[in-house]
């Protein structure tokens, strides 16, 4: 048969491989999730016009004229060597059939297969026999589904579906695999290895996953994609758009265990160590559209070790190891994992009630997140791993940007683990947490570097709006917060401790903090603090026995613009064993006075430092009076 008729016959009508009613049924399934002709995925646009070329061009006025129109749109951004072309399930449509095919095109070089659409139900006797590497992908090939199913029967545990080792430019394309959820160990059960193995003699390059869908496989990574070069040999430019894992019961491979992943898609190095970070990288990954029903397995998408400059767009996880995981057993939707780690940014992802992280980011640097939706992250067991929509432990250079979360455990969980981390949250919006909208402390002594801005934070019933623990090795230094708001329906909206160990330089501006107690407590802190134009606003008029200022303890605090707002109970400040200096308070709408041991009409009675002043927070009671601290005491001003 001609290529052009080839082509004619393929386009105008799908292979019969079942009955008529059989394949009606399944036309109707699959016409429900397929995209309209005008709306083909880029690598089926690639496909029409790199593998068939001018056949296609010339077929104006035939079968193929609709999907040629198609073909004018912007082509992918990934190279293709045109090669042959062979239409599976001519010769059969089982496994040996298919290992005959991908025979064919490798002798060619390279080129496309295109199965006729329609369902095929492979052996996993089949495929295990195999071996490890399953269907070996030659060089140059693309595997187009054409909106097939692959069913896979038996209970064999199979190893691979499709390997490809070592080769470059290989995609597969418009397919639907359904596994037999057996597996007992290490990647075992899975759909798809792109490898550099420890024997490659150069990089690899392109490899291309567009529109795939993937059901009950069982597998610490479904998709694995995996340097082992021992050298500096890199795997570049890979592409996963509209991939969907969709999860059953029994497919996750230990759900006690954090030692053990089952995740859809894994990007992994060997280069564990920081030392290691100049081999086996896997550089300029983009995952796009990626979509999990990850209720029975723990993650979505794994970045792990040596990944660089890449990128996450538009993922959607749903319940990432809700069934699928224990508690501190690694459940999260998406993972950026290793010291080696560069140059991440994940953009617009929707994360749906993952029990450990929405996104979970552990050393590396350079990582972007921008307006991230995570919703309903259900663990607080956070003494041994950071619980929260995003954690951030121990990454340098990051900025979480934009984003919305709500009733989550806890929001944000900043762990700093270096002198200058340069870890920056900007114009988030916290609702609802149960423990701390943002979280923020140091993975060891004497780390510092973050920044806080246009935050907007309303914690739940039982949770802080911002709090830093009160450690003496989590403490975290030089950490600015501006122009933002905390609220909590709580006692207790922003908690700020470090004793006994002196943090440095913290300094607050433009922050209003908002609760039914105490809005701001800075409880023994221990170090340097700036406050400057802060308000402090008392929800139902405070409460008794609460201070809406406690520095009780504070070790160099200077306020210059403090407001203290609609409180009728409690006291205004509790400055015991404060040293500092406070300047510009003000009352608005309330009537409580500040503590004794605080400044009133009398003396204050704490210490202060060179330049300090205090202002007489009652002038109603006695008239304005300010002291100044000289010659180790407080001088009083006329």
């Amino acid at each position: 048969m001609s290529m052009f008729r080839l082509l004619a016959v393929r386009l105008a009508s799908d292979a019969r491989l079942k009955t008529g009613a059989e394949c009606g049924a399944i036309a109707e399934r699959r016409k429900r999730r397929m995209p309209p002709d005008n709306k083909f995925s880029s690598t089926r646009r690639h496909l029409l016009t790199g593998a068939l070329g001018t056949v296609a061009a010339l077929a104006a006025g035939s079968a193929a004229t609709s999907p040629v129109g198609q073909v004018e749109r912007p082509q992918p951004r990934y190279p293709y060597a045109p090669g042959g072309f062979v239409v599976f399930s001519a010769d059969g449509t089982d496994v040996t059939a298919f290992v005959k095919a991908m025979a064919r095109i490798a002798a060619m070089g390279g080129g496309t297969l295109m199965f006729r659409r329609g369902v095929y139900n492979w052996s996993s006797a089949d495929l295990r026999a195999l071996g490890h590497l399953g269907i070996a992908v030659p060089a140059n090939c693309t595997i187009d589904g054409n909106g097939s199913v692959i069913n896979i029967t038996g209970s064999d545990q199979i190893f691979y579906v499709f390997t490809a080792t070592d080769v470059s430019r290989v995609a597969v394309a418009d397919l639907t695999v359904i596994g037999n959820g057996m597996s007992t160990g290490y990647n075992t059960g899975a759909f798809m290895k792109f490898g550099l193995s420890a024997a490659a003699t150069a990089g690899v390059d392109t490899f291309t996953l567009d529109t795939i869908e993937l059901q009950n496989f069982k597998a610490p990574w479904w998709v694995f994609v995996h340097n082992e070069s021992p050298s500096n040999f890199e795997i570049q430019h890979v592409r996963v758009n509209g991939l969907r894992g969709i999860s059953r019961p029994g497919n996750s491979l230990d759900p006690t265990s954090i030692g053990v992943n089952a995740a859809v898609i894994a990007f992994v190095s060997i280069a564990k160590e920081p030392a290691d970070a100049a081999r086996a990288i896997i550089r300029n990954v983009v995952v796009t559209d990626f979509y999990a029903e990850a209720t029975h397995i723990k993650q979505g998408i794994i970045f792990d070790y040596n990944v660089h400059d890449s990128e996450m767009r538009g993922a959607v996880v749903h319940n990432a190891g809700q069934m699928g995981g224990h508690d501190d057993t690694g459940c999260y939707a998406l993972q950026v994992y290793g010291a080696n780690n560069r140059n991440t940014r994940i953009s617009d992802p929707v994360l749906i009630s993952p029990r450990d992280n929405g996104v979970y980011a552990v050393n590396g640097s350079g990582l972007v997140i921008q307006n991230a939706m995570v919703r309903g992250q259900t663990s607080t067991a956070d003494a041994t791993l950071p619980k929260a929509g995003i954690s951030s432990n121990s990454v340098r250079d990051v900025v979480i940007s934009g984003g919305t979360f709500s009733d989550n455990a806890t929001d944000l969980s900043l762990v700093i683990g270096d002198t200058e981390a340069n870890v920056s949250v900007q114009n988030v919006r916290c609702t609802g947490a149960s423990k701390a909208g943002i979280r923020l402390l140091g993975a060891k002594a004497g780390v510092g570097g973050a920044t806080i801005t246009g935050a907007r934070v309303t914690a739940g019933a039982t949770g802080l709006a911002l709090y830093s623990p009160n450690d003496i090795i989590h403490y975290v230094n030089d950490v600015r917060v501006a122009d933002s708001e905390f609220a909590t329906t709580n006692l207790i909206a922003v908690k700020i401790s470090s004793s006994p160990t002196p943090a440095r330089n913290w300094r607050f501006s433009n922050v209003t903090c908002t609760s039914r107690g105490t809005p701001f407590q800075a409880y023994q802190f221990g170090g340097r603090m700036t406050i400057q134009d802060m308000r402090l606003v008392l929800s139902g008029g405070g409460t008794a026995g609460y201070s809406a200022f406690r520095c009780f303890g504070a070790g160099t605090m200077i306020v210059d613009g403090l407001t203290i707002a609609d409180q009728s109970l409690g006291t205004t400040m509790d400055t015991r064993d404060f040293f500092g200096s406070l300047t510009n308070v003000r009352s608005e709408n309330s009537t409580t006075q500040p503590v004794a041991a605080s400044a009133g009409t009398a003396r204050p009675t704490f210490p202060g430092f060179p330049g300090a002043r205090i202002q007489n927070l009652a002038p109603g009671a006695g008239g304005h009076r300010e002291w100044q601290w000289r010659d180790g005491g407080w001088v009083e001003v006329e």
